[in-house]
Parts: C-alpha cells; sequence; structure tokens
C-alpha cells in the first residue's frame, strides 16, 4: 500500500471518528428534561426578580416574564402591553446568573405530552393575558400574521379558509400559526387568567402541564375567552370567535397601527377587506381545532362562585372526550437531529469507502 493510500486511510477514518464525536455532542432534541431545565431556570430569575422587587408579588412576576420575552418580543407595542423589561434587573442577571440569558433564546421545546411549544411565545401570550391582553398578545395577534401572510391570495373567507386549512396549527415553517404558537396561544390565555401576583410561575406551568390535554386545554380556553359554547354547533362557534376576534378594542388598535385599519366618518373602525376575511378564516380554523379536540360537546361557563383567586392553582376543568414565526429554533428537533446524522454518518461512510477502493486500486498496482 503506497503512502499517499495510506495517507487517505488514515484521513477517513479519523473524519469518522470526528463525526461519531461531534454526533455525540450535538444538542439534543428537544425533550421533557429540556422542559424543566427550562422551568428550573424560570424559577431561579423569579427568584431573583423577589429580591430585586423585595418581595414577592406582581412587580415581581413582571420582571420575570418582561426579562424572558425582551430578546424576542422587544416592540413598543409589547412594551405598551407589559411595561418595559427592567435595566437594572437585567444588569442584576448578568452579574449574579448570566447563563439565564439563554433562557431569551429558547424557542421549540417538547412539553411532557410529547407536543412541541414555543417557550417564549408560551410567557408572551401569558403574560398577555394575565395584563387582560391574552387575544392581542396570542390567538388574535396569530390570526392577524397569517392572514396578513396569505393576504391577497383569496377572494373571501371561504377562500381564506381553504388555502390556509392545510398549514394552520402544522409543522414548524410552514405558516405563521403553527403548532408551537397555537399551543402557546391557548395555554397562556389559559395559564394568565389563572395566574395571582404570588404564585411562581414555573410551578404554575409544572401544575398545569402535569395533566393537560387538547380536551382540557380547548374547554378551559373557551371559557377564558368565550365563558362557554356549543361546540357541535360549528356555525355558532365561527361567530362567536370571530366576534371577539374583530371586535376587540385592542386588536382593532394594533390594526390600525399595522395599516390594516382606518376610521370612517363615524369614528368606527374600518378594516381592509383582505386581512378581515383573512382573520375570519384564521378564527374559523381555530374553532374547528377546538371543537374537534372536544368531540363536539358542550363547554359550560364557569361556575358563578369560582373566582380568580380560586383558580390560581392552574388545573384546568374536568373534559369532556377529547412574533415572530419564522425563527430558526435555537435546539434541534428530532427530526432535524435524526436527518443531520443521517447526512454526516452517510458522508463518513462514503468517504472510508473511497479511502478502502483507493487502498484495494494500490494494491492492484
Amino acid at each position: 500500500m503506497s503512502n499517499s493510500t495510506n495517507s487517505i486511510l488514515f484521513r477517513g477514518i479519523t473524519l469518522l471518528l470526528g463525526l461519531v464525536l461531534c454526533l455525540a455532542l450535538l444538542p439534543r432534541a428537544a425533550a421533557a428534561d429540556d422542559w424543566e431545565s427550562f422551568l428550573d431556570g424560570v424559577e431561579h430569575l423569579q427568584q431573583l426578580a423577589e429580591e430585586h422587587a423585595g418581595e414577592p408579588g406582581k412587580e415581581a412576576l413582571l420582571l420575570t416574564v418582561n426579562y424572558l420575552r425582551a430578546v424576542r418580543y422587544a416592540d413598543m407595542e409589547w412594551d405598551l402591553v407589559l411595561g418595559a423589561a427592567d435595566e437594572e434587573f437585567a444588569a442584576l442577571v448578568g452579574s449574579r446568573a448570566p447563563e439565564l440569558a439563554d433562557l431569551q433564546r429558547v424557542k421549540l421545546l417538547t412539553l411532557p405530552q410529547g407536543q412541541p411549544i414555543d417557550a417564549i411565545h408560551l410567557i408572551a401570550a401569558l403574560a398577555g393575558s394575565y395584563q387582560q391582553a391574552g387575544m392581542l398578545c396570542g390567538w388574535g395577534g396569530d390570526c392577524m400574521q397569517l392572514a396578513e401572510q396569505f393576504r391577497g391570495q383569496a377572494e373571501d373567507t371561504e377562500g381564506y379558509y381553504a388555502l390556509m386549512q392545510p398549514v394552520f396549527g402544522g409543522e414548524e415553517n410552514a405558516s405563521l400559526f403553527p403548532e408551537s404558537d397555537l399551543l402557546a396561544d391557548l395555554d397562556g390565555m389559559v395559564l394568565g387568567a389563572t395566574l395571582q401576583p404570588e404564585d411562581d410561575l414555573a410551578q404554575h406551568l409544572r401544575t398545569y402541564y402535569a395533566a393537560v390535554t387538547d380536551a382540557s386545554r380547548a374547554e378551559a380556553f373557551i371559557q377564558a375567552q368565550l365563558g362557554g359554547a356549543d361546540t357541535g354547533d360549528r356555525a355558532a362557534l365561527y361567530t362567536a370567535l370571530e366576534s371577539a376576534l374583530l371586535d376587540d378594542d385592542g386588536m382593532k388598535l394594533f390594526l390600525m397601527l399595522r395599516g390594516h385599519a382606518d376610521l370612517n366618518e363615524d369614528n368606527a373602525v374600518v378594516l381592509d377587506g383582505a386581512i378581515d376575511s383573512g382573520m375570519r378564516a384564521a378564527a374559523r380554523l381555530l374553532a374547528d381545532w377546538l371543537a374537534d379536540a372536544l368531540n363536539g360537546a358542550v363547554v359550560s361557563p364557569p361556575a358563578a362562585d369560582q373566582t380568580h383567586e380560586e383558580n390560581s392553582t392552574s388545573q384546568v376543568p374536568a373534559s369532556s372526550p377529547a412574533a415572530p414565526s419564522g425563527e430558526a429554533p435555537d435546539v434541534l428537533s428530532g427530526q432535524q437531529a435524526r436527518w443531520l446524522a443521517f447526512v454526516l454518518l452517510g458522508g463518513a461512510a462514503a468517504l472510508l469507502l473511497i479511502a478502502l477502493a483507493a487502498a484495494l486500486g494500490g494494491r492492484r498496482r
């Protein structure tokens, strides 16, 4: 075997070993323990917030959620709803626990039930709901973004519905309303509505996700947003969600700021026709998801004596049967990791085969 053949073979084997080592060191696909690590970080962050504020309570809670959303959701509109992120607190975190800054860039995590969720999107929706703006900071904003994505591609609500249906609540990057955002919006509305100022945010999340199902989150969301509904009556559910979305004062203001609405001579907000139809279609797709999760069951309003304080344990009701998207995830999904492993190992195997072929050729010579 010639020296050049030996060199090729050695390099091929070295590269293969190196690739195997790289695979061993790759970030793990988002899994339940990544979710737990995120919650541990949130718990530590809130402890620092309580120390900075001097006591547990609303100030410490808002310090926590505003720190978490400060990188990905930093527009003026978010500051108007949630208050500006506190620079002094950020400096304290940077000096005492700089590793917590990684929490601000987390995107996709896997819930204990195996579903993907955009963790910071969840925090932003939760914070908005806590501040009585759950629609604007959650599902309403995403319905608007989906309408913007498909604007001008259909003639009416039915047309937009048909275009959006294949991608609504689906895989990442298929649309601006993937499953990870959908779950964040639904859960954020419920979690924010039941959150108390003195609550441990991480424990609030743990308690909710210990037993949540699609049916329970659908029921709890309907109770928080609509009070109650017969999900077997699709037409009525469509109307209820469309009205909740398009009649909301916060949404009207936001749509005007985005250039999608204006005032007429009677000072009534008039929506751009394409955005109006697109948002109605998105609301109907959400209604379909809720109805399917509940198998068309009737959702009763919460009991009259059920107060906000009594809900603070984050338990969802017993159920009947059943910014910007487009940012790259900071962790690899399971599918991405498998594909990367396949490509790397396939390339390494090809190089090794080339080296062996060269070695055999050298022997023939």
